[in-house]
């Protein structure tokens, strides 16, 4: 691993939070987490106290890593999002290239467009990213704090409206006459660059974000992972993608509704179609040829679930990255994040089909 090497790694707001209750978090995923990072990390983003003791741990001669962290909403911009029908901003842009509108139709825009009011529709809009926005900033603020609790010199990088141009369906446009997200992406990751020079470990939350001038859409963690890896700016120095679930990687169907889903160890993607199987050499020769990859068990989560980690994680091996899945507070997310991967025992492996 080079110097400019840089690991991603996304962790799920299910891991981090309780998703069922509204702004609760999982104060032992996020320790855990921050703990990890901090072992893991590269001395120079720790500090400086922790550094001479990372030093005298370290004696095996290993390289270790940059880490740039992207983590999800979960219970804090979910459950205020579903409240005023935000969706997913990717899922909006691959609707409206199916031939329907970019702009999401709620039943507050059918009440609104009753009167006749846009702006009443638009003012509606604007405080349901304002309120989940604030909602998801306030997790950002505890994964942070609890980095620096843990010598981590951890900074927030909140991408929504802070960036000029930015949309909730990241750069996912092919339209070429709709490249201002793409640009805005670009941006995010010099900002990233940035700190990472510094020596400032990014915090990067989803987000909420305009979808057009008079609609908000939710700016997806996984959107987000797929900007980075794919961005001119960022994509050369990236190493490796590890997402961080609640589960502990792809399974044959989801595993808190079918009691025999069967993990899968190592999935194929083709580079050229895009289409992921299951690798033929898996070792269960049991392990089923089919796999449920349809949207998040969660009951307030607009963001795609399993079908958009996955949408990410080929748009990441397309891009020549090493993809992970693996579970939160895991022996073997542990291994994964320490460069371990080998003696790992759970998780699910993303490559290139050759």
């Amino acid at each position: 691993m080079t110097q400019d090497e840089v690991i991603i790694i996304k962790i799920g707001g299910s891991s981090i939070t309780n998703k069922a209750t509204e702004e609760t978090l999982n104060q032992d995923a996020i320790d855990w987490f921050a703990k990890l990072i901090s072992a893991s990390v590269h001395k120079s983003f720790l500090f400086s106290d922790k550094e001479e003791q990372q030093e005298k741990e370290d004696d095996d001669g290993k390289k270790k890593p940059k880490f740039v962290v992207v983590h999800g909403a979960g219970s804090f911009g979910h459950h205020s999002a579903k409240r005023y029908g935000l969706q997913c901003g990717k899922a909006a842009l691959l609707k409206s290239n199916g031939g329907g509108s970019l702009s999401p139709t709620t039943d507050a825009d059918e009440t609104c467009s009753s009167s006749s009011s846009v702006q009443k529709r638009k003012r509606f809009q604007m405080e349901a990213l304002s309120k989940t926005r604030h909602s998801v900033q306030k997790l950002n603020a505890a994964m942070v704090g609890t980095l620096l609790d843990h010598g981590v010199n951890a900074c927030n990088i909140s991408p929504g409206v802070s960036l000029p141009g930015m949309r909730a369906y990241g750069s996912s446009t092919n339209n070429k006459s709709d490249q201002g997200s793409v640009a805005a992406m670009d941006l995010l990751c010099e900002s990233i660059n940035q700190a990472l020079d510094a020596g400032l470990l990014p915090v990067i939350h989803g987000d909420a974000c305009l979808l057009d001038d008079n609609h908000a859409g939710i700016l997806g963690g996984d959107t987000l992972v797929e900007g980075l890896v794919s961005s001119e700016k960022m994509k050369d120095n990236v190493h490796k993608v590890i997402f961080i679930s609640d589960i502990a990687g792809v399974f044959t169907s989801d595993p808190k509704i079918n009691k025999d889903a069967r993990l899968i160890r190592s999935l194929k993607v083709d580079v050229t179609t895009g289409e992921v199987t299951i690798d033929n050499n898996d070792d269960d020769n049991n392990v089923a040829n089919e796999m449920d990859v349809s949207g998040s068990s969660h009951a307030h989560d607009v963001t795609g679930g399993l079908k958009a980690k996955l949408c990410s994680a080929v748009t990441a091996v397309q891009c020549g990255k090493e993809v992970v899945i693996a579970k939160c507070c895991s022996t073997s997310a542990e291994k994964y994040i320490q460069g371990d991967s080998s003696s790992a025992e759970e998780g699910t492996l993303i490559s290139k089909k050759l």
